[in-house]
C-alpha cells in the first residue's frame, strides 16, 4: 500500500487514493492534522503529535517543533538530554503517520510519496528520503508542494494552457511558485521562499505586542519564565485563529508559572491589531513573490489563478494583500491545510 504524506513544519497529514478519489486519513485521535512536534515525557518515552505539543506547553525543554526548517543541516536538537537531528525527528513523525495509516486501512503501508517545498535543495530532499527510510517507508518519490496543490485543484486534468501562482504560507515556512500547465503536464517555472517565515512568526508577533503593552520584553520573559511564554503563545495562536472568523478575540494571560485560570487576566485583540503587528512579516513575502515573477519572466497580468495553500493563509489580511499585488482574485475552495496532502497520492502516476 502506498500513501501520500504532507510532512509539514507545524502539522503533517497522510492521504490515500481511495476508490472515490484522494482522501485524508485520520490519526488515532480521529483528527486529520498531526502536529509536527516530538517530545520525551517524564518517563523517557518519545511522544509525537498532540501529546508532544501539550508537552511543549507544560515542559518546553522536553519537546521541539519547526525542525523541518533544519532538514539537510548538521544541527542537533537536545530534548531532555537526548540528541536528535532533523532527519531523526522527521522520521518519528513519519513513523507515527505510517502507523495511523495502517490502523485505518487495515493493511501494511510500505511506500509513500512525500511532499517538500519547491525550493528545497538536493541535500534537503535527500534528508527527507532518509527520514522516510528510517520510518520504514520506501519513498516512491519526492514531489514539490505547489505541484501537489495544483494537482489537488485539478489543474493537471484540465487540458488547456494556464498559469497558476501558488502562495504557500504554512506554520513555519513560506514559498511561492509559478506553475505552468500545458499539453497535459505541470511544470514549475520558478520558486522562491523563506524557510524561517510562517504562521508561528505571526503568532509570536502578537505575543510580543501583548508583552510590550505590559512593559515586558519577549526575549527576557522567554528566558526567565519559559512556561509563561509557552502558554501565552498557545493562547495567542487560539486568538489569531479566532480572528479569521470575527473582528475581535480574547487572549487569556497566564501566570508566570504558565497556569491559565477562569476569571484570570485577559486582553482583547482585534483584526486591526493583528494586521498592524504582522505587516512587516507580510511584507517579507513580497520579495519572493516578485522574484518568482521575474525568474519566470512573466507579468502579473498573465497569471490565470492564484491558489492559497497553508493554514496561515486563513488570516484575513492575506487575500486582500495578494489581490492588491497581483490584481487577481484568489482561489481557496479547498481547505488550505489539506490541499497539499490531497495532491500527494494523486501524483503516483505522473
Amino acid at each position: 500500500m502506498i500513501v501520500g504524506i504532507d510532512l509539514g513544519t507545524t502539522y503533517s497529514l497522510v492521504a490515500w487514493l481511495s476508490p472515490n478519489g484522494p482522501a485524508l486519513i485520520p490519526n488515532a485521535l480521529g483528527e486529520l492534522l498531526t502536529p509536527s512536534v516530538v517530545g520525551v515525557d517524564l518517563d523517557g518515552e518519545i511522544r509525537c503529535g498532540k501529546s508532544a505539543r501539550e508537552l511543549a506547553v507544560t515542559h518546553p525543554d522536553r519537546a521541539t517543533a519547526l525542525f523541518k526548517r533544519l532538514m539537510g543541516t548538521d544541527t542537533v536538537t537536545s530534548i531532555a538530554e537526548r540528541q536528535f537531528n532533523a532527519e531523526e525527528l522527521s522520521s518519528i513523525v513519519l513513523k507515527n503517520l505510517k502507523h495511523d495509516a495502517e490502523s485505518f486501512l487495515k493493511d501494511n503501508v510500505t511506500e509513500a510519496v512525500i511532499t517538500v517545498p519547491a525550493y528545497f535543495s538536493d541535500d534537503q530532499r535527500k534528508a527527507t528520503i532518509r527520514a522516510g527510510q528510517m520510518a520504514g517507508l520506501r519513498v516512491r518519490r519526492i514531489i514539490n508542494e505547489p505541484t501537489a496543490a495544483a494537482i489537488a485543484y485539478g489543474l493537471y486534468e484540465k487540458h488547456r494552457e494556464r498559469i497558476a501562482l501558488i502562495y504557500d504560507l504554512g506554520g513555519g515556512t513560506f514559498d511561492v511558485s509559478i506553475v505552468d500547465q500545458f499539453d497535459g503536464t505541470l511544470e514549475i517555472r520558478a520558486s522562491a521562499g523563506e524557510v524561517f517565515l510562517g504562521g508561528e512568526d505571526f503568532t509570536r508577533a502578537l505575543a510580543n505586542c501583548i508583552l510590550k503593552e505590559r512593559g515586558q520584553v519577549y526575549e527576557q520573559m522567554e528566558i526567565r519564565h519559559p512556561l509563561f511564554v509557552a502558554r501565552l503563545l498557545r493562547e495567542c495562536e487560539i486568538g489569531k485563529r479566532a480572528l479569521s472568523d470575527r473582528d475581535e478575540a480574547t487572549v487569556r494571560i497566564p501566570s508566570e508559572s504558565g497556569a491559565v485560570t477562569d476569571g484570570g487576566e485577559t486582553v482583547t485583540v482585534t483584526r486591526q491589531i493583528l494586521n498592524d503587528v504582522t505587516q512587516t512579516l507580510l511584507s517579507r513575502t513580497l520579495g519572493p513573490l516578485r522574484r518568482v515573477l521575474s525568474d519566470a519572466k512573466i507579468e502579473r497580468q498573465k497569471i490565470d489563478e492564484v491558489i492559497l495553500v497553508g493554514g496561515a493563509t486563513r488570516m484575513t489580511q492575506i487575500a486582500p494583500f495578494l489581490q492588491e499585488q497581483l490584481g487577481r482574485p484568489v482561489l481557496c475552495t479547498l481547505d488550505p491545510d489539506h490541499v497539499v496532502g490531497l495532491g500527494g497520492p494523486c501524483s503516483q502516476g505522473l
